[in-house]
C-alpha cells in the first residue's frame, strides 16, 4: 500500500468515524428528548387520574344529593296528596 492510498484509507474512515458520531449524537438527542416527553406525557396522565378521581368523587356525590332530592319530593308529594284527602 502506498502512502497516499494509507492517507486516502485513514480519510476514509475518519469521515465513516465522524457520520457514526454524528448519527450517535443525533439518536442521544432524539433519546433525551424522548425520555422528557415520556416523562412529561407519565406526569400528565398521573395528573388526569388524579383529577378523574375526583371527578367520580364529585358524580357520587351528586348522584347521593339527587336521591335526596328525589326522597324529599317524594314526601312532599305523600304530604300533598294525604293532606288532600284528609280536609
Amino acid at each position: 500500500m502506498t502512502d497516499d492510498s494509507r492517507f486516502d484509507d485513514i480519510y476514509l474512515r475518519l469521515n465513516e468515524l465522524t457520520q457514526d458520531v454524528a448519527t450517535l449524537k443525533i439518536q442521544a438527542g432524539t433519546i433525551g428528548t424522548s425520555q422528557v416527553a415520556i416523562a412529561r406525557t407519565l406526569s400528565l396522565a398521573t395528573g388526569l387520574a388524579s383529577d378523574m378521581r375526583e371527578v367520580k368523587t364529585d358524580i357520587r356525590e351528586m348522584k347521593a344529593d339527587i336521591q335526596n332530592l328525589n326522597a324529599g319530593l317524594e314526601e312532599v308529594l305523600r304530604l300533598l296528596r294525604g293532606g288532600g284527602s284528609q280536609a
